[in-house]
């Protein structure tokens, strides 16, 4: 991409604070509009253009495919709010602490038409597997998979090693046949990583669990600092783990976007309390990591958060740009250091260079 078609596709997705103008539409190309769609940022990008009365300056395609986004965004979410409330009350009679995650809350947190959530996480401890677990089942979900939009059950053997080495259940999954949704898929996690282990951190997140409105219902979610910091523990678990590069789903941009927002709307005293809580958990070096990655995507400035992750990572600059191959045991790091750079590589993979003891 040129770079004034990488400047036009930062200034549509920054909604809270940007000002595109039509002199940058002449770059409003089908290579925008393909990183538009990749990173499911569809419909911030069509409000962006009608907010700022710009949709009559664009290629008609262009601003169609935009609109579409948008409009089924809104179809799926009035779907999904209607699952969110029937989960929640599922959940309200269940005797353990369960917090609903991201697009559950944040759907309804966003304007209208700007995110879309494909299921409902749950965060657990692992000992409240079985019971969640059971609560689904007696309401119809059953574990498995969707192939080609079809349910496919799993096996006990997928089941099983599930658990064990991924951190989540295989998904529990229930046709609902609603607008723009055919299925309701959830997902149980019980870490923080991409594999079970230290569970403290996840155990003193639940204990401050509470209940915040979304829509017409009440859903229970994490505290405020708790919930970016898992967002940030989310980001970074595919950002830096090497399956998810493989697969090119590392750097979705509308997860870093769940950022930008939370951030936008933070002041001083927010963040020292979000940096106060990190510590408390063990989180300060991920939180600073999801910080300075948004910063960079969305060039937010040298703000009060980017200054406390600067200091927290301070003399440990490849803490940024260090990838982990869990499987094969070793670790890889960018050459390429500006996160912006590699967002818009084709194959970040190829940039990787194995570090050596």
């Amino acid at each position: 991409m040129q770079e004034q078609e990488k400047q036009l596709f930062k200034e549509l997705c920054k909604f809270k604070d940007n000002h595109p103008d039509a002199s940058q539409l002449a770059y409003a190309t089908p290579e925008v509009l393909g990183q538009l769609c990749l990173g499911r940022m569809q419909g911030v990008a069509y409000d962006s253009l009608r907010r700022h009365d710009l949709l009559d300056k664009v290629n008609r395609e262009f601003k169609n495919t935009l609109k579409d986004g948008y409009d089924h965004n809104l179809l799926r979410n009035n779907s999904f709010f209607e699952c969110v409330a029937m989960v929640s009350d599922l959940l309200s009679a269940c005797p353990v602490r369960v917090a609903m995650l991201k697009g559950a809350w944040l759907c309804a947190h966003y304007p209208g038409g700007y995110r879309t959530s494909n299921d409902i996480d749950l965060l657990l401890d692992a000992k409240d597997v079985t019971e969640v677990g059971k609560v689904l089942s007696e309401a119809g979900f059953m574990q498995g998979n969707l192939r080609r939009d079809v349910f496919v059950p799993a096996g006990r053997r997928e089941i099983i090693e599930s658990k064990m080495t991924r951190g989540e259940t295989v998904p529990y999954i229930r046709q609902v046949n609603l607008p723009g949704m055919p299925y309701l898929e959830i997902d149980l996690n019980f870490s923080l990583d991409y594999k079970p282990g230290d569970d403290r951190a996840l155990q003193r997140m639940l204990e401050k669990t509470e209940w915040r409105g979304v829509r017409t219902t009440r859903i229970p979610t994490l505290c405020k600092q708790d919930f970016f910091l898992h967002l940030c523990c989310h980001l970074y678990k595919e950002a830096t783990t090497l399956p998810w590069i493989v697969m090119q789903r590392d750097m979705t941009l509308y997860k870093f976007c769940d950022l930008y927002l939370l951030l936008s709307e933070s002041d001083e005293k927010d963040i020292a309390d979000l940096f106060t809580r990190a510590r408390e958990l063990g989180l300060a070096d991920v939180c600073a990591f999801g910080i300075l990655w948004t910063a960079d995507l969305f060039a937010t400035g040298d703000s009060t958060a980017v200054r406390h992750a600067k200091d927290i990572l301070r003399g440990r600059p490849d803490f940024l740009h260090t990838v982990t191959a869990p499987a094969e045991k070793k670790t890889f790091r960018y050459q390429t250091e500006s996160i912006t750079d590699r967002f818009f590589m084709q194959d970040r993979q190829i940039d990787l260079r194995e570090v050596t003891p």
